[in-house]
């Protein structure tokens, strides 16, 4: 590893930012922080022998992100690393270090395959595209993953009208839109619950943790994505929600996040208060 913590085979972009990547709490939002993670993997790859998989078909399989710091929209662009540390015949891990004025502030890592849409299958790397790969090898990143729960039947359900902006060029739902989807129900839910959960006040919520993995496309034609909420874990800090959007192909998408309570004057963890957490535990499976 380089002394910045990426590997010297890293690819580095860096990416302006936008005052619409801020939310309610006055930072960068963590869908769009996963919209900039697709944004310096396409980035990284302009100009290589993989781009034109960028019209023939690229698709993220899974996705974690690990926000470390929250950070404001100011002019200075994002500075994003990219390197692949595992390589296959027809899939790659790649990983993301993401860092705002020399300071780390998220880390991502996934796996994507070329994917032939006419088949509807997988295909294998071709040399130019392997050999592009090879030349961004790096050491993986050491952190645990987040176990993804099947919540059919338990929680809650929120239907996500899908919009003509979440579609991409493949005509499939953009894996950053079924991001934000998530979010929606997210807060939808927990708000739902108890006041507690309020993204405001003397109390914020942060996600400070997301995996999500993509199993089958997401067509515009479902019109609507019913997505399944369910608490799984209440700590005395944070908590961990488990969701997934069923397809009639089957799960399209599953997803476990952590949310910190934190206090929005100086940012740290605090306990959830006793009301909330009365609430919150009436409605914790598993």
């Amino acid at each position: 590893m380089s002394e910045e913590g990426s590997p010297a085979s890293a690819v580095r972009v860096q990416i302006p930012m936008r005052w619409s990547d801020m939310d309610f709490q006055g930072h960068v939002n963590n869908v769009a922080i996963a919209d900039l993670v697709q944004e310096a993997r396409s980035l990284a790859l302009i100009g290589t022998p993989v781009e034109k998989l960028f019209g023939t078909g690229i698709i993220v399989v899974t996705q974690d992100v690990e926000f470390i710091s929250p950070f404001t929209v100011d002019g200075k662009p994002l500075d994003v690393d990219v390197w692949c540390s595992n390589l296959g015949i027809a899939r790659v891990f790649l990983e993301y270090r993401a860092r705002h004025h020399g300071v780390d502030v998220a880390r991502s890592r996934g796996w994507v395959c070329p994917f032939d849409f006419d088949t509807g299958r997988p295909r294998r790397l071709d040399r130019a595209e392997h050999a592009t790969f090879e030349a961004m090898s790096g050491p993986a990143t050491v952190w645990g993953d987040l176990p993804l729960s099947e919540v059919s039947g338990a929680g809650e359900v929120t239907a996500i009208p899908v919009r003509w902006s979440d579609v991409d060029r493949y005509g499939h739902v953009n894996n950053v839109a079924l991001a934000g989807y998530l979010q929606e129900a997210r807060i939808q839910v927990t708000t739902g619950w108890t006041p507690g959960m309020r993204r405001a006040g003397s109390r914020n919520w942060v996600v400070a943790r997301q995996d999500i993995a993509y199993r089958h496309q997401v067509h515009p034609a479902i019109g609507s994505c019913a997505v399944h909420t369910a608490l799984t874990r209440l700590g005395r800090t944070s908590i961990t929600l488990a969701a997934f959007i069923p397809t009639d192909e089957g799960t399209a998408v599953s997803a476990a996040t952590v949310l910190v309570c934190v206090d929005p004057a100086t940012g740290s963890a605090v306990p959830i208060d006793q009301d909330t957490r009365a609430v919150m535990r009436a409605h914790l499976i598993g």
